[in-house]
């Protein structure tokens, strides 16, 4: 019984109907070949660990603590954070030394003061007493002793003495005062410095951390992006060599007659190979957008 390919005049001469069967063949072969949509897929990278050790830095700036992730790398929590910014220490410091309040500045007060207040007093006192006794001396020798010059003497110089002596003692407290206040105050200052500072250099170091994780993502993004690519060339390069086969199939097969006596009819089959590798090529497109309906 003859078959369609021994019909004289649907197909082109016996010495090309070999290849649009292997033609043929081979397009079918394509539509049973399992296609891995997930290797053609464009991906989008995942953080590096530049990027992770900058947001763990801004966290731990933010007094969030340890930074949870799932399996995919998307942030689920936060455990072991105080919710205390890092500028707080720095503030709690100043409390706990009581450098806003007025009376703070007896914790710089000098240990040493005390002592080097009282020599100093005592050492005032041994020489106004020599000056006392040097006054009564020379009375006794001008025989002015006891008399009331004497005495106003006497009290003038006491009064004198007295006030030196205060004026002595407030000096020494008061330089000790100053030296205290002024260590209370850079104390305040040098909190206040590092409160500002030590966020602002953090803040620094995870721009840096991001900047070099950036870097890694884009390289990271571009080899997926190229991967993708190659996977949709790979699976594109057969459809495309099966399309020009049978482009140049045709075109030989269709300035060939089919027999010596019947000027060639052109044969269904042989037009559909061609047609047939182009919506190949077209259902194996990875960018071609889905058909409402279709699946």
């Amino acid at each position: 019984m003859a078959t369609q390919y021994d019909t004289a005049g649907l197909l082109p001469s016996a010495t090309l109907q070999p290849y649009g069967k292997e033609i043929l063949k081979y397009g079918i072969g394509q539509l049973g070949t399992p296609i891995n949509v997930g290797a053609m897929t464009p991906k989008v990278a995942g953080q590096g660990a530049f990027q992770q050790a900058s947001a763990q830095k801004v966290a731990d700036m933010s007094g969030l603590g340890s930074i949870q992730r799932d399996a995919s790398g998307q942030v689920t929590g936060f455990t072991g954070g105080t919710g205390v910014a890092s500028y707080q220490p720095y503030l709690d410091q100043i409390g706990t030394q009581n450098l806003l309040d007025p009376s703070g500045y007896k914790d710089f007060m000098s240990p040493y003061q005390k002592e080097i207040i009282d020599t100093t007093m005592r050492d005032y006192d041994l020489q106004a007493g020599i000056g006392r006794q040097q006054i009564l001396e020379q009375q006794a020798a001008s025989n002015a002793f006891g008399g009331s010059r004497a005495g106003i003497q006497m009290g003038q110089y006491q009064a004198d003495s007295d006030r030196n002596r205060a004026a002595m003692l407030a000096g020494l407290y008061g330089q000790g005062y100053t030296q205290a206040l002024g260590q209370q105050q850079q104390q305040l200052g040098n909190l206040q410095t590092m409160a500002t500072q030590v966020p602002q250099l953090q803040a620094q170091e995870a721009a840096g951390l991001e900047a070099l994780g950036m870097a890694d993502q884009q390289l990271e993004q571009q080899k997926l992006n190229q991967l993708a690519l190659a996977a949709q060339q790979g699976y594109q390069l057969p459809v495309d060599r099966l399309t020009d086969v049978a482009n140049i199939y045709g075109s030989v097969s269709g300035a060939m007659p089919g027999s010596p006596t019947q000027k060639f009819t052109p044969n269904p089959v042989v037009q559909g190979i061609g047609g047939f590798a182009n919506m190949y090529s077209v259902l194996n497109d990875p960018n071609r957008r889905a058909v409402p309906g279709n699946q």
